[in-house]
């Protein structure tokens, strides 16, 4: 099923640097969930080590002009969904969870939001999926062993 025959969309907010890994399960698992995922576009970062993450399906590299486009994709979304792994939340995933909710949009979080000025705003991923937990664990589990057998490999 393609993303314009899903009812829900959304887009991951999270650390590109610091939690990918974590990002692409909770991709995974929401696809499973029928949600279209529009954000990351890919599982593939192309510029490891640098500041600003890349993934080979971006259509663009200026910075500026991909963060307009997440904004076009939240504005598209149904709700925005935040990998706020242990409780962090960077710069742009900040400013994202911001243009959400201006939009009017709902926060889905894979964390309980400590903040006072989002937690009003949000509420865990489990709460509406409840199986993500489980889907979650068992993608992340996947992808550190292939990280780790791609690792052994090179």
């Amino acid at each position: 099923m393609n993303a314009n025959n899903q009812a829900l969309q959304t887009i991951i907010s999270g650390s590109y640097r610091k939690h990918f890994n974590e990002m692409i399960a909770l991709k995974r698992s929401l696809i499973a969930e029928n949600v279209a995922v529009t954000a990351p576009v890919s599982d593939i970062v192309t510029n490891v080590g640098q500041e600003f993450a890349l993934l080979d399906e971006d259509p663009i590299e200026d910075p500026r002009a991909l963060q307009d486009s997440i904004f076009a994709m939240i504005r598209r979304s149904s709700f925005l969904v935040l990998a706020n792994v242990d409780g962090y939340l960077g710069t742009a995933a900040s400013m994202e969870v911001g243009y959400a909710i201006a939009q009017g949009l709902q926060i889905l979080t894979l964390e309980p939001m400590t903040d006072p000025n989002i937690a009003g705003y949000s509420r865990t991923l489990d709460e509406v999926f409840p199986q993500i937990g489980l889907r979650f664990d068992d993608e992340l589990g996947t992808i550190r062993r292939l990280v780790l057998d791609e690792a052994l490999t090179s």
